[in-house]
């Protein structure tokens, strides 16, 4: 089938609204799958955003939960966008049209794709090498489930959800046909504007992946974290002293963000000492010069008090201390 240029660009203005489509209602029914079952459980709803330009969309819930229920609403935030994505693939026909072929492909490659995130997250934590605290992080510390267990049954679920996907599509090639198919050569502008209208997608898609994968500003702590303190590297000289520190009242991960600011000095250490083992290193440098540094990292630690120590001479700048904690 040839396609004339007009139709080429209605085709690309349609995968744009169907993509625009999917990241804000996959945005919607992630937060709002938190916030409907904190509620379920008797919490407060604080703040509800669902802005997916920046990333920065977030549910605010207030109230006392158990374990459980903390684990219920952290996986409320895949499990509704999934079971929703699971209705459209079984409510739509089979077969029918190309535009609607095209709303299982972006839907699938949007809200399935976040399951990556469940499977990828818990083996990197297995390194402590996980990204920020997330949704995948908490609900494997509130539900006390080992993190293969945790991937492996995220795995099972992505499997699945592409088998199903296969089955219920009908003509894929007809859809990729029908994008690429033109009866004459075009001009280089234009298909240049079909290009950027096919990466549109693309790019889109994969936005809305990173948002699942807790992708953000490197230079702000996730909302997740609260500030334990401040310490103006200025006033003093500090050797080997402790600036901040948590228990734990079992074994538990716990994440620590470091955040300095206008930093410049010939030395600095600040160092994690767990009530067992060995001390974590968390910021080392020397000749140490910078407007805005971080250092992040998360670890399985014991129950019991962990210090954090820093060792800085006099010098210009703050150190900023946050933390998770389970």
């Amino acid at each position: 089938m040839n396609l004339s240029l007009q139709d080429r660009f209605k085709q690309a203005a349609i995968l744009l609204l169907i993509l625009l489509t999917a990241l804000l209602l996959y945005t919607t029914l992630h937060e709002g799958g938190h916030a409907l079952v904190g509620l379920a459980f008797g919490g407060r709803i604080t703040d509800f955003n669902v802005n997916f330009f920046d990333l920065s969309a977030h549910v605010g819930i207030d109230g006392t939960f158990t374990a459980s229920q903390s684990a219920a609403i952290n996986v409320a935030g895949v499990s509704i966008p999934v079971f929703s994505w699971l209705l459209l693939m079984l409510l739509l026909p089979k077969k029918n049209s190309l535009t609607v072929q095209w709303v299982k492909i972006i839907f699938t490659m949007g809200f399935l794709n976040t399951l990556l995130a469940w499977i990828v997250i818990p083996l990197l934590a297995l390194s402590n090498s996980a990204p920020p605290p997330d949704d995948v992080t908490h609900f494997i510390t509130n539900s006390g489930l080992p993190h293969l267990v945790v991937a492996f049954a995220a795995l099972g679920l992505y499997g699945l959800g592409w088998l199903i996907f296969a089955f219920r599509i009908g003509d894929l090639p007809a859809a990729f046909k029908q994008l690429g198919s033109r009866s004459t050569p075009l001009p280089s502008w234009k298909r240049i504007l079909v290009v950027v209208a096919v990466l549109a997608v693309i790019v889109g898609t994969t936005a809305l992946v990173f948002k699942t994968l807790g992708l953000r500003d490197p230079a702000t702590p996730p909302q997740e974290y609260k500030l334990a303190a401040t310490i103006p590297l200025s006033q003093k000289d500090y050797q080997a002293e402790t600036v901040a520190s948590f228990s734990l009242d079992k074994i538990g991960d716990a994440a620590i963000f470091l955040r300095v600011e206008r930093l410049n000095t010939d030395f600095i250490d600040v160092t994690l000492l767990p009530p067992q083992g060995d001390p974590i290193q968390l910021l080392h440098g020397e000749d140490f010069s910078t407007d805005v540094g971080t250092s992040q990292s998360q670890y399985r630690l014991p129950a019991g008090e962990s210090k954090i120590i820093l060792t800085c001479p006099k010098s210009a700048g703050v150190l900023k201390v946050y933390l998770w904690l389970p």
